[in-house]
């Protein structure tokens, strides 16, 4: 706002001598921090930046652990997975046992093991045996029976009188390593006489602790553990522990060899981003290390899990690898540092100019002498005062679209190649800052549950046909093909809520589809409505379905190309779904599409009651 000035006298004023004037002390124009009041708007700036980077470091490092420990968690569940797995074999085989009147034929049990493929599809495992319960009475029976069959040097090993005796007579492959364990008697060492002595009471399979298997040779020696599961004489009781074990006729066992095991668990992506050691037992001693990858001792991200394996404890200590450090690490503080730096010092510079125009305007009100003249330059100082103040009060209220404009202005003035990528880099963080700030306030708000569900009937087809018009024209803009299917159905539920979910999901499907058709339907079932989005997009693989639903995970973007999103569309989505209450399933097979599918209760639910996102492969 323009002041105007008194009119100039006809004659000078008379000098007052009430006292010594006291004049504002002028400092030169070449000083940045001019005053004390340029002092404060400094170190006020410094400070609010110097918080909001804290914030946005402090936000970033808890995301990386959650996601640390949400991969260390899926890397145990892997290991005990693996492990289930094989405990399902060795099932499959007591089964064939149970069904040959517990008598089975070593060609029978080799056309078994053969049809598994074990050496192709289950790294890791030695192979599948028999050990039969054989007593000491019966002994040289036995030998005899094997001798007369072609197996001509036959005999239990070790040599010693015992009161029973359990020699491997079945192993498949038989072959290589697995022939040096035909006829040991496993029940003669005391680890694996410990595991097998549980399996035998309990009835259920038993692990060993770190051992030394028999198949080893004096090269790439590694540590193992065995696996039993009993086989009794189903025509004999079984309810008490000492019934079981006398109606022992053997065991179906499995050896392993742990850094083949860990090595095919590890490969399937994991290894990239996790280290992890094995320990048998409780104790993370050299002692009981069955595997190590070589984690790093600085790691900045680790953690210890226990898992039980058959009756055994195990420690994994897993850590973050430098290729996670990389993948969780963000430009964000750094851009913000950097941004709130150059908007402090544009406040400094606003308060250096009022401050300067204030000085100004006291030194002409006291040169009446020249008023003519120094009016004149008081009303071009007032202007330009005007000008400045008007531009600096629009950089006060906008300070980041000011921002935005001084970084492009800056882009136009770079000559040279390397402040040109200087310049863009800094623009590209600027984005990046307002479009990740816009939606962590959306997934904040979602999250501290400051919005309910307000819930209504809502004609489900109607709804459909209105949201997907956009999504039509997109895809017709693309050369994909865009149907709805919907028959009459009606759901109770939150519209605005629904049509977020509903409009994420289509645009998920029509960023990743470049051919093909999208598809969107409804059906019923009983006690919920479904409705599916599919498209013809390149799929999801296995290992990733479980990430997808994570903050800022996106598939085919690495390097965090933030022009391709923030990967929060689907993390929006599984809030949203959870507070509904709704189950959000994904059925995906890479190269054939996928297939997003939210289950709406027919009686609606309490919020975050029955919510859950499920992944699975078609």
């Amino acid at each position: 706002m323009d002041v105007p000035l008194p009119p100039a006298p006809a004659t000078p004023p008379k000098a007052r001598h009430n006292g010594p004037k006291r004049k504002r002390a002028t400092v030169p124009d070449g000083r940045l921090l001019r005053s004390w009041e340029s002092w404060v708007v400094f170190g006020l700036g410094l400070l609010l930046t110097g918080l909001v980077w804290w914030l946005l470091t402090e936000q970033n490092h808890r995301l990386a652990e959650a996601r640390f420990r949400a991969l260390s968690r899926d890397l145990a569940g892997d290991v005990t997975a693996r492990l289930d797995t094989y405990e399902q074999m060795l099932q499959g085989a007591v089964a064939m046992v149970d069904a040959g009147g517990g008598q089975v034929s070593r060609t029978e049990w080799r056309a078994y093991v053969t049809g598994l493929h074990v050496e192709d599809r289950y790294p890791g495992i030695q192979g599948i045996g028999y050990a039969k319960r054989v007593k000491a009475p019966d002994r040289e029976q036995h030998e005899a029976s094997l001798q007369a069959a072609g197996f001509y040097s036959y005999r239990v090993t070790p040599e010693g009188e015992r009161p029973e005796y359990f020699p491997i007579v079945y192993i498949e492959p038989f072959a290589s390593r697995n022939l040096r364990a035909f006829g040991f008697d496993m029940h003669a060492e005391p680890t694996r006489q410990a595991a097998m002595e549980r399996a035998r009471v309990s009835g259920t399979a038993a692990a060993t602790a770190r051992l030394r298997l028999v198949q080893e040779t004096e090269e790439d020696v590694q540590p193992g553990f065995l696996i039993y599961v009993p086989v009794y004489d189903q025509t004999l009781p079984l309810t008490t522990a000492a019934d079981r074990r006398e109606a022992l006729l053997g065991f179906v066992y499995s050896p392993f060899r742990a850094h083949d095991l860990m090595r095919s668990i590890m490969g399937q992506g994991a290894s990239q981003l996790l280290d992890i050691r094995v320990h048998d037992g409780t104790e993370a001693t050299s002692d009981s290390l069955m595997f190590d990858s070589a984690i790093t001792q600085d790691a900045a991200f680790q953690e210890v899990l226990y898992v039980e394996v058959f009756g055994r404890p195990w420690t994994l200590v897993l850590s973050g690898t430098h290729a996670f450090e990389e993948s969780v690490a963000s430009a964000t503080p750094r851009a913000v540092l950097f941004a709130g730096l150059i908007i402090t010092l544009l406040l400094v510079a606003t308060v250096n100019s009022v401050l300067q125009d204030r000085d100004r305007m006291a030194e002409l009100r006291r040169s009446y002498d020249a008023l003519a003249r120094a009016r004149a330059e008081a009303e071009q100082a007032n202007a330009a005062k005007s000008r400045f103040l008007a531009a600096a009060s629009h950089d006060l209220r906008q300070p980041l679209q000011t921002l935005g404009i001084y970084l492009h202005m800056i882009g136009e003035q770079a000559d040279a190649p390397r402040l040109r990528k200087l310049v863009d880099a800094a623009r590209d963080g600027f984005e990046a800052t307002q479009r990740l700030l816009n939606s962590l306030m959306d997934i904040a708000t979602l999250e501290t549950g400051v919005i309910s569900p307000q819930l209504s009937e809502l004609d489900l087809p109607v709804f459909l046909e209105r949201i997907c018009e956009e999504g039509r024209l997109e895809a017709a803009g693309k050369g994909l093909g865009f149907r709805v299917t919907c028959g009459g159905a009606r759901v109770t539920t939150d519209p605005a809520m629904l049509e977020r979910i509903v409009r994420n999901l289509l645009s998920n499907a029509l960023k990743y589809t470049h051919s093909g058709t999208i598809r969107v339907t409804c059906r019923q079932a009983r006690g919920f409505t479904a409705i599916k989005v599919q498209d013809t997009g390149p799929g999801i693989p296995q290992d990733r379905l479980h990430l997808i639903f994570e903050d800022f995970y996106q598939i085919g973007n690495p390097e965090r190309d933030r022009r391709k999103g923030l990967g929060l569309g689907l993390a929006t989505v599984a809030r949203l779904s959870r507070l509904l209450g709704y189950r959000v399933r994904v059925l995906s097979r890479p190269g054939r599409g996928a297939i997003f599918l939210v289950e709406i209760p027919d009686e609606a639910p309490s919020p975050r009651q029955t919510s859950g996102t499920v992944a699975s492969v078609v």
